[in-house]
């Protein structure tokens, strides 16, 4: 048994019958492991061949673990690298499996990849990236009624949403024999990752306060899977497996197949430490390469006053409307672009300038944002084009098929971003575009999935797989080509909100939930898988608005990037007054969002479209306390968050003048003037 120790995470390395196995440890709990629970059969490298057998009964169609290829990998070696540890190990078919694991805050990164080393090629059916098995390593035998799984759902305009069960309510308890597997897989079959499930799972030990949590970081399809089929439980993750999503890869002789990454950790505490140590990654990548994403200073998208008609008069309207609130990005939205007549979503791919709308073209419009003290941003759907564009009907070539035909969901085509030529369409449309129109921001949208894969390639996830590579190249291309381009990431709101993604863009939209009640409930949720400061969530604003409905909407932008949108410019003074307000409140919380620790507080909350009670969001920096709270329906009138503020005093708030807050003895109160009331408070260390 071997332990590396990266920062508060230790990698403990032990062998079952010659077989390399690899689980966490926390700090501190080295002496509490049993060596023979840590020891797996369970090993580090999860992957099949084509061929293979499992080494278990009734696992074809439930699993792809614990196959013949698997099972021969046996340690080459095992060094120090910086801040890391790599392992190499060697087995069947002259396959060679590398993995380097280096530390990052509270967790680790894993990379992981496979070399072919023999001299035939090697076809390869399922891959994990990481195997943390001999869970949980501080008790003997099966463990029961202490272990949790949590798991992270996602559809649209409702992402993030918790589901923990015990073991033993998913049936993963042990028959009499322990022959047969048992497993839990979760995952995505195309190229939306979070539509259905996070890529993240946890494994919480609730009688040692241990939770150990990974996550994949991977824009195409994925999997994870709990396994047992003993005493011990393993976690896996990785790439889509040939049973799931139709992967599968040829490895020439010295050909590589570099895996997605994965973030580990090993906590003591619960899902939300868990959940947060996870963050440290996220945070170390920020690019921060402009001011505004520095101070989080808020910004405007014109989406919801126009709804895919924005002009240059509309723009104007919304520059003498925001001018004196100081914001940093202005960003016109879809419907820039096509034909006079045309819905907005027929010049995708074209990308054709709408001069009907903006007779000298959108520069213009940037040019007049950037001299009213903004920065001009600007919408694109870039990896795809209209059914009927002028680039689909012209270069059927660069897109993708299916038994030969064009894959057309809905009413879109996809680019196989694999060629040269598709890349080097999406430089000329939109990454020359923006050079020569003068935009320091872009949102980029996708909307739709061309699922598995397409012809092509030895399998129809391969040909995802490289597509996946494609589309970083473009993200990639935009920050090396547009000096200082801030890149909003979006994908139908919260479809895209993984590591890989998150950690090439700037920010990202939470939710396409622009205007629903329930948007404190679905960010409070998001806070435990995106930062908050990354996390851009919108106040949409109407002039029929109460002021209380003003306040609430503004308030849930504390839970993360602000962004305003609606008629502003049809808002009256009291409305206007309250905008004010709210800005200025965010700017004085500003660095409490940008870096803190969350905790959520909730109380008769079941049903998020019709929530009834209170949510209590309290986000503590390092002198300062930032506490949002929401009333729903039904809300009692009066809450006193189970909080000890001892030594803390109020600073600053922001609510509805029928609203009011009070401390005493170190607790705080909230009192609500009626249903639907938001509260912004600020506390700082008397």
């Amino acid at each position: 048994m071997e332990i590396y120790r990266l920062g508060p995470v230790g990698i403990l390395f032990s062998e079952s019958e010659g077989r390399p196995s690899m689980t966490l440890i926390p700090e501190g709990m080295e002496e509490q492991v049993v060596t023979e629970k840590a020891a797996s059969l369970n090993g580090m490298a999860q992957l099949h061949a084509r061929g293979d057998r499992h080494e278990i009964p009734y696992a074809r169609g439930m699993t792809m673990l614990r196959s013949d290829t698997g099972a021969s990998m046996r340690l080459h070696s095992r060094e120090a690298v910086e801040n890391g540890v790599k392992t190499v190990l060697k087995g069947a078919h002259g396959l060679a499996w590398e993995q380097e694991i280096t530390g990052c805050g509270r967790a680790v990164i894993c990379h992981t990849r496979i070399i072919n080393e023999g001299d035939a090629p090697v076809t390869i059916d399922q891959a994990s990236t990481f195997c943390l098995s001999g869970l949980t390593p501080f008790e003997k035998g099966l463990t029961p009624d202490c272990l949790l799984l949590h798991r992270f759902t996602s559809f649209w305009s409702t992402e993030g949403r918790m589901l923990t069960n015990t073991l033993e309510e998913l049936n993963m308890e042990m028959p009499w024999s322990r022959w047969t597997p048992r497993t839990v897989r979760i995952g995505q079959e195309s190229t939306l990752p979070v539509n259905k499930w996070f890529p993240t799972m946890a494994i919480e030990d609730t009688r040692r306060n241990v939770t150990w949590a990974a996550s994949i970081g991977w824009a195409g399809s994925w999997s994870m899977e709990l396994f047992r089929q003993r005493e011990d439980l393993a976690l896996c993750g990785g790439l889509t497996s040939y049973e799931e999503g139709q992967f599968r890869k040829t490895l020439q002789p010295g050909e590589v197949l570099e895996l997605p990454e994965a973030i580990l950790t090993a906590v003591c505490g619960g899902v939300d430490e868990a959940c947060e140590a996870l963050l440290d990654v996220q945070l170390s990548r920020l690019p921060l390469i402009a001011e505004p994403e520095n101070t989080l200073n808020p910004m405007y998208n014109e989406y919801c006053e126009t709804w895919n008609h924005p002009t240059l008069e509309t723009v104007r309207a919304q520059i003498k409307a925001i001018k004196d609130l100081g914001l940093s990005y202005l960003v016109i939205d879809a419907g820039w672009h096509g034909e006079e007549g045309d819905e907005f979503f027929v010049s995708l791919g074209d990308w054709q300038e709408r001069f009907s709308k903006f007779p000298n073209g959108v520069k213009q419009a940037a040019d007049e944002i950037r001299a009213a003290g903004m920065i001009p941003g600007i919408w694109f759907e870039a990896e795809v084009a209209y059914k009927d564009s002028r680039v689909f009907r012209e270069h059927p070539e660069m897109f993708v098929t299916d038994n030969g035909k064009p894959i057309i969901e809905t009413d879109r085509a996809f680019y196989n971003l694999d060629r040269e030529d598709a890349q080097a369409h999406l430089k000329e449309r939109i990454i020359d575009f923006l050079n020569k129109n003068g935009f320091g921001y872009i949102k980029i949208d996708y909307n739709n999935t061309y699922g598995m894969g397409f012809d092509g390639y030895e399998s129809i996830g391969e040909a995802q797989r490289r597509s996946v590579l494609g589309t970083y190249r473009f993200f990639e291309a935009m920050r090396e080509n547009v000096p200082g381009l801030v890149i909003e990431n979006c994908a139908s709101g919260g479809h895209r909100l993984e590591l890989s993604m998150l950690s090439r863009t700037d920010m990202s939209s939470f939710s396409d939930a622009h205007e629903c009640i329930d948007i404190p409930l679905i960010a409070a949720d998001l806070s435990r898988l995106l930062l908050p400061r990354t996390s851009q969530i919108w106040a949409v604003l109407r002039p029929e608005d109460s002021i209380r409905r003003v306040i609430w909407s503004l308030t849930a932008t504390l839970l993360g990037r602000m962004c305003i949108s609606g008629k502003v410019a049809k808002l009256n003074e009291q409305q206007m007054e309250a905008v004010r307000r709210g800005v200025a409140f965010y700017r004085l919380a500003a660095p409490v969002i940008a870096k803190g620790s969350t905790r959520v507080h909730r109380k008769d909350i079941t049903h998020y479209d019709h929530a009834h009670g209170w949510q209590a969001v309290v986000r503590t920096g390092e002198d300062k306390i930032l506490l949002v709270t929401h009333a729903f329906n039904d809300n009692g009138g009066e809450y006193t968050p189970d909080l000890c503020l001892d030594g803390y005093a109020v600073e600053a708030s922001f609510m509805d003048d029928d609203c009011s807050v009070s401390m005493k003895n170190g607790r705080i109160t909230f009192k609500a003037g009626g249903p639907y009331c938001g509260f912004g408070v600020l506390l700082k260390k008397s």
